[in-house]
């Protein structure tokens, strides 16, 4: 069946386009809401050739068809009028997120849209500046302005970016959001921040002159306060006279707000961090050394990094050289070395992503890090814990020799020779330091990076699967009799919580347990494992605390319908829920139970999961 022939079944099977409020999609399911659920044919939809299981879940009829979800979802968006919602999460549990994973998914969702120019500009950036440190072009040639200008406008101009894809995610209008990012680059404010002005006085309002070229932190929180102001205007101002009204009362309250006490904060925190870092370098250099390159990437991510630039100028014109400049140059290294790390983990799971991850990394090693920082690093809770203790501890040893930069360069592999000098060894040993410890974090938690990555996925980084690749897949069968219920019913066992949507419950009566398949059979504390040929692990466990499984076969080979356990402990007659789970939920795009079948005899088919490329 072809995907255009699929996705017209699947429409007649939600109960047509008309009974379609929005469609949405992750990495392996389209995600319906649906105006009259009762209206849908699951039954008819699980027949279909191409659609591996039906799910309710969150209020959204979800239809999974694995990868080609995307040219599915394509087909069913040109050929019907339905509201067109993107991507969605992949797992919308209803569970409440954490804020700091809620703040990186926030990130990512801007950051991401925005790469294309950032990676080509980096890029080009770090080909004009590696031709320029050997020597074969020079800075006033109008050969190196131009490419210089065309490596420059994209993060120079980095606010009108993020101010639509900030738009998008907060739902609110771009061209209002683009306006806002104009008021902040407005030539009265950078050439005023150019004079070394202090601030404009608007009667009791004080607007200070400050550089927002290149900023990311405060043109996102005020597109962020934007979306609620623009909301409530529209929601209580007529529509007649809407048009006219929203945008203007929304540019009056926001403008003012957003010059005067929004973005302004990175530029006041940076203060502070300045005046610290300061004293910390006169109190302790090592230290110094480890906080400086530790919040490196967090400094230049939020725009405090200013203060810090301050120091490394005075530095240079007071001594001739800049210890600050050889920390940052420990961090731009570790920078560089988390993407690289990154694509060797995702490299055969995730071709896009590591595409921009080794572009970056090329990027980072010839000093441009701004690719890695918001495509890579930014995108990966373990990429930005690896890079901070990598160039922390990088820049310690860096500032434990006395390393120093003895001009103002932009630290690169290339610009190795402007820390020859005093304490050049620092750089010897810190350099390598920073990369090797920053790799080693990454590598260490890759299963925690694929995790990410394929959250990622469903928040908009397509995995590179070609459409009619097809999927590989492992079918989980029921080891006893009875009934399938979710396993969140049994939220408090341990399985449960390790093992999410890869695993269901089987309520029974049954006390002899078959093999679910051919493979190895180990047991530990109560938990029957069988690992199949292909690696993945089926773990079975009784979830009950008042029964337990007892072996009744050896550790070894099994045959898929063996009786490997027993239910020992519950009274004779009584219903037993056990838990059967595909262990390494990492290793599947995606993984859900049988949903037509509620009531299972040994060998029927309970859970499937979609296998990631390997």
């Amino acid at each position: 069946m072809t995907n255009k022939e699929l996705a017209r079944r699947i429409i007649e099977g939600v109960g047509g386009e008309g009974n379609v409020s929005s469609l949405t999609h992750c990495v392996t399911r389209l995600r319906f809401t649906l105006k009259d659920e009762s209206r849908a044919n699951a039954k008819a939809l699980e027949a279909l050739d191409g659609i591996m299981s039906v799910q309710r879940s969150a209020g959204q009829f979800q239809v999974v068809v694995g990868t080609k979800v995307n040219a599915v979802y394509r087909e069913i968006m040109d050929a019907t009028r339905i509201s067109e919602g993107g991507s969605a999460p992949a797992k919308a549990d209803g569970k409440k997120k954490s804020p700091i994973a809620l703040l990186f998914e926030t990130l990512s969702a801007i950051l991401i849209p925005s790469l294309p120019p950032i990676i080509g500009g980096g890029m080009l950036k770090g080909v004009i500046y590696g031709a320029w440190g050997f020597g074969w072009i020079a800075m006033d040639d109008p050969l190196f302005v131009l490419l210089d200008l065309m490596s420059n406008c994209m993060f120079y101009f980095y606010p009108f970016l993020l101010a639509v894809s900030a738009a998008e995610r907060f739902r609110t209008n771009k061209y209002m959001a683009l306006s806002l990012a104009g008021a902040l680059m407005s030539s009265v404010i950078i050439n005023g921040a150019a004079e070394g002005l202090g601030s404009m006085q608007v009667g009791p309002l004080a607007i200070p002159y400050i550089d927002y070229s290149s900023s990311v932190i405060p043109i996102i929180l005020n597109v962020w306060l934007m979306s609620y102001v623009y909301r409530f205007f529209e929601k209580h101002i007529p529509d007649i006279v809407s048009v006219i009204f929203t945008p203007m009362l929304t540019l009056v309250i926001m403008v003012p707000v957003a010059l005067a006490a929004v973005a302004p904060i990175g530029y006041y925190i940076g203060e502070y961090v300045g005046l610290a870092v300061e004293a910390l370098i006169d109190f302790q250099p090592a230290v110094a050394g480890f906080v400086v390159g530790a919040l490196r990437p967090l400094t230049v991510f939020t725009g405090t990094h200013h203060a810090v630039r301050a120091i490394v100028s005075q530095q240079l014109a007071m001594y001739g050289y800049t210890t600050i400049g050889a920390m940052n140059y420990m961090s731009t290294m570790a920078q560089a070395a988390a993407p690289l790390a990154i694509y060797l983990v995702l490299r055969n799971k995730n071709k896009k992503m590591a595409d921009i991850s080794f572009s970056s990394a090329v990027s980072g090693f010839l000093g441009v890090t701004e690719p890695g920082l918001y495509g890579v690093i930014m995108n990966y809770k373990v990429a930005f814990i690896a890079t901070t203790i990598g160039g922390g501890v990088g820049a310690a040893i860096a500032s434990s020799f006395g390393a120093a930069e003895y001009g103002m360069v932009m630290s690169s592999l290339l610009t190795i020779p402007a820390t020859m000098g005093e304490g050049f060894m620092g750089i010897v040993i810190g350099l390598p330091v920073s990369v090797i410890v920053t790799m080693a974090i990454i590598l260490a938690m890759k299963n925690e990076v694929i995790k990410e990555d394929i959250a990622n996925n469903a928040e908009g980084i397509e995995p590179s699967l070609e459409d009619e690749a097809e999927d590989r897949t492992v079918a989980v069968v029921s080891p006893v009799a009875g009934t399938v219920k979710p396993i969140a019913s049994f939220a408090q066992n341990a399985l449960a919580a390790r093992c999410g949507e890869a695993a269901v419950a089987i309520v029974g009566t049954d006390r002899e347990v078959c093999a679910p398949a051919a493979g190895e059979l180990s047991f530990d504390a109560g938990v029957a494992t069988v690992t199949m040929a292909d690696g993945a692990r089926v773990l079975i466990c009784a979830l009950d605390d008042a029964a337990a499984l007892e072996p009744a076969a050896p550790a070894g080979a099994v045959a898929a319908g063996d009786v490997i356990a027993r239910v020992t402990g519950a009274a004779e007659g009584a219903e037993v829920a056990l838990g059967v789970a595909l262990a390494d939920p990492e290793r599947f795009l995606d993984a859900f139970p049988v949903s037509n079948h509620p009531t299972v005899k040994r060998g029927d088919i309970v859970l499937s999961a979609i296998e990631l490329a390997r």
